[in-house]
């Protein structure tokens, strides 16, 4: 098939299940989608009704072109239970579009991405297509509702098969060792302790070995230059990543498009600095006291 998949993660949620499904529902292109909604198995027996209501919820979108409910009969995880998925989709999918449970997206969402893949499909430097962005200073006299970072969102977000296929999961402490100064400056100050958490076992996120592979090969992400996902739940409480103070400000894009995109795959240094500014070590540091106080 030559349209995209949409591939939906869920689990106990199923309130925040039904307002998600219920903004994608308002965007166009929604109906020209097939749609897997992978919802994630108990970690015990006190989640077992809640995963059930969420499975409802699920099945009960009906406005996408085709619908599958995929229901784990085991505790996967976020990272293993993306991976799977993903993986699943695009065996019958040239692209796939991925959005979780406790986002909720703009009217304009799916026309940008759906644009963004169509567009620089067969620029391969280019590594997925995001919805969700910072709040970043945008210069004067920009002329592109977009632009070029060098790192990856998970939230609310998008990219090929063969992309998605050249990412290595199972980096190894020598490449940390190697490439955690330069990660760090391409990416961010939490990317090295992000990528070395995993290593250690300390999470299991999927999010950060995508992006290292993307910092590897020196792809880049397009952006909105204001957010086209409302990224609130995320910091809610409810979730399992979730943290109550973020540092993380965005505005929301409330225009259906269309949308004008940059004619090259290239970094404006000045937004390439904003953005990066929220992964800054004292702006961490700060997160982090805060959150213990929260």
């Amino acid at each position: 098939m030559n349209t995209p998949a949409l591939a939906i993660f869920a689990y106990r949620r199923p309130k925040a299940l039904q307002a998600c499904l219920a903004s994608l529902s308002a965007c166009a292109g929604a109906d020209v989608l097939d749609a897997t909604v992978f919802v994630d198995g108990p970690a015990d027996a006190s989640e077992d009704t809640l995963v059930e209501e969420t499975a409802r919820a699920a099945a009960a979108s009906g406005f996408f072109r085709t619908l599958e409910v995929c229901r784990s009969d085991r505790h996967l995880g976020l990272g293993a239970s993306v991976i799977r998925g993903i993986s699943r989709v695009l065996e019958t999918h040239p692209s796939v579009i991925v959005i979780e449970d406790d986002l909720k997206v703009q009217p304009g969402f799916l026309r940008f991405i759906l644009d963004g893949l169509e567009r620089y499909a067969d620029d391969k430097r280019v590594f997925s297509v995001c919805g969700y962005t910072n709040r970043v200073r945008i210069p004067e006299g920009y002329g592109s509702d977009a632009y070029f970072g060098p790192r990856s969102s998970s939230w609310g977000w998008a990219t090929w098969k063969d992309r998605w296929d050249s990412v290595d999961w199972n980096p190894t402490p020598a490449d940390w060792e190697k490439y955690r100064r330069a990660f760090a400056a391409w990416g961010g100050s939490d990317c090295p302790d992000l990528l070395r958490d995993w290593l250690e076992g300390r999470n299991a996120s999927w999010a950060i070995r995508f992006c290292f592979s993307q910092f590897l090969q020196g792809k880049l992400s397009l952006f909105p230059v204001k957010s086209l996902v409302d990224a609130s739940g995320e910091f809610d409480g409810a979730g399992t990543n979730c943290l109550r103070y973020n540092r993380f400000r965005f505005d929301l894009n409330d225009r259906p498009g269309p949308f004008r995109y940059p004619d090259a795959a290239e970094v404006v240094p000045a937004i390439r600095r904003s953005a990066l500014r929220y992964h800054s070590v004292p702006l961490r540091a700060w997160t982090r006291l805060r959150n213990l106080f929260a």
